[in-house]
């Protein structure tokens, strides 16, 4: 329990704080309600609401007309406010934490840094899109950046189990509301930008402006940045990080430090050969795929940035596992088509998983994917120019329509994608999909990836890629 004081030095210190939330219904006695400004609503609306559940305080912007008979806090920005409260409140946190942000990867980067480092026999955590992973547990979010007060509540447990080290997803949205203003980063790292929620940034550049917040607002000075510099915005970002003091770790095939020298497939899978230091290493991998060599990389250098011994990481990478719905192999078919689910969902992821299954496939390359209803429309017809370019075989199905009309999101992805074939009913699809591969095919379940749900109109049914799948091949 803290006191008003203890979060803005000229308040009293008789006004005892018991939490904090900018939900006015989760309002109790004792607590902070932080007004905020929201896509549909005004959290100044609910001020009174939160006076008669118990605040004992109330943060609203600068330019609020408000006058109460409680204490009240006028900042120029109440989400950022929000973190500092939340981080005020709980305030423990893992040691060492490390944050990943860019549109495709971050997820699979997270995890594999979590894994070296529980690898390494250090208790480690991460919290993303696959949710709160750690000591064998998972524990579902249901967003990949959660919002400050549950952000930090969740610091504040890990530490108290004694999690030491924290990879943690920095989405977009959670980056432009500040959602992480208040956590203590150590490391940061950078996988690529391509679009993707322009529904929610607009342009390009609101996108790549939210993400560089991680490494020019919140990254303390005396911190690494690990840069994977193979598109024009990683050498952009990586200019900016070294002109303003900041330590670099420069990530990818032209890069100097972790350069990734090639690919290799194997008899037991794939080899990657890198370049560390002036040294070259040979490392048998348990995934596939060149961006997940890619994002293995990046891992390894958040590993030795926030201070792993780079011999000691590399070692571990060997043993790394491959993540849930990221070119996850689900088994073969009845005549041996191999059977991938991937949660590509972007132009870019869409673009990498296909070609890094062309290289790994001596037949055909099968394609069932959708788009999601509510997100970005522009990317639909995008998505389906690649599919008809690197696939054989393509089905358009439903994703996750929401509340658009599924057929219209169908219509948007077949207009640039002429030889594909709609199945309106996604395990139709899968169903389709697995009885027409053949031996030496390849069959890519696209878009949903660790899901286990599908989202139509404003209801979750449960649907999950891989158990349809092995209803399917019987496994």
């Amino acid at each position: 329990m803290i006191s008003l004081k203890d979060i803005k030095d000229d308040f009293p210190e008789d006004v005892t704080i018991n939490g904090v939330t900018c939900d006015s219904r989760e309002v109790k006695p004792g607590y902070i309600f932080v007004a905020i400004q929201g896509e549909k609503n005004r959290g100044e609306d609910f001020v009174y609401e939160a006076i008669s559940n118990g605040a004992s305080a109330i943060v609203t912007s600068e330019n609020s007309k408000l006058i109460l008979d409680i204490p009240l806090i006028k900042d120029k920005n109440p989400r950022r406010y929000l973190s500092h409260i939340s981080s005020t409140i709980y305030k423990n946190s893992p040691e060492i934490v490390c944050a990943i942000t860019g549109t495709n990867g971050k997820t699979s980067t997270t995890n594999f840094l979590q894994q070296i480092w529980s690898l390494m026999g250090l208790n480690s955590s991460s919290i993303g899109t696959l949710g709160i992973i750690g000591n064998e547990e998972i524990q579902d979010t249901n967003i990949t950046t959660p919002d400050p007060v549950l952000l930090h509540q969740t610091l504040d447990r890990l530490s108290s189990e004694n999690i030491t080290h924290l990879a943690l997803e920095a989405s977009s949205h959670g980056l432009s509301q500040h959602r992480i203003d208040s956590v203590k980063v150590r490391a940061a790292g950078f996988t690529n930008i391509s679009q993707d929620h322009l529904d929610y940034h607009k342009t390009m550049k609101d996108y790549f402006d939210a993400k560089k917040r991680l490494f020019t607002e919140i990254l303390p000075k005396d911190s690494y940045s690990v840069i994977c510099i193979d598109t024009d915005e990683g050498r952009e970002l990586s200019s900016i990080i070294k002109n303003s003091g900041k330590g670099v770790i420069e990530v990818g095939e032209s890069a100097n430090a972790l350069n990734l020298r090639r690919i290799a497939t194997t008899e037991t899978g794939m080899e990657m050969i890198f370049q560390y230091s002036g040294r070259q290493f040979s490392i048998p991998l348990k995934v596939e795929g060149y961006f997940q060599a890619m994002n293995i990389l990046c891992a390894s250098g958040l590993a030795i940035a926030s201070g792993s011994p780079s011999e000691k990481v590399f070692e571990h990478i060997k043993d790394l596992r491959p993540i849930p719905g990221r070119l996850e192999f689900c088994g073969l078919n009845k005549r041996e088509a191999k059977i991938y689910v991937d949660y590509a969902h972007t132009p870019d992821a869409l673009t990498a998983v296909l070609f890094s299954l062309r290289e790994l496939t001596e037949g055909r390359l099968i394609i069932v994917f959708g788009c999601g209803g509510g997100r970005d429309k522009f990317k639909r017809p995008i998505m389906g120019e690649i599919a008809e370019n690197f696939a054989d075989i393509i089905i358009i199905t439903d994703d996750n329509p929401r509340n658009e009309d599924p057929k219209d999101i169908r219509e948007s992805i077949l207009k640039s994608c002429p030889s594909g074939i709609e199945i309106p009913e996604r395990k139709d699809a899968i169903i389709k999909a697995i009885d027409l591969g053949e031996k030496g095919d390849s069959v890519l379940i696209a878009g949903k990836g660790h899901e286990k749900f599908q989202i139509i109109g404003s209801k979750k049914t449960p649907f999950s890629d891989q158990e349809t799948i092995r209803e399917v091949i019987g496994n």
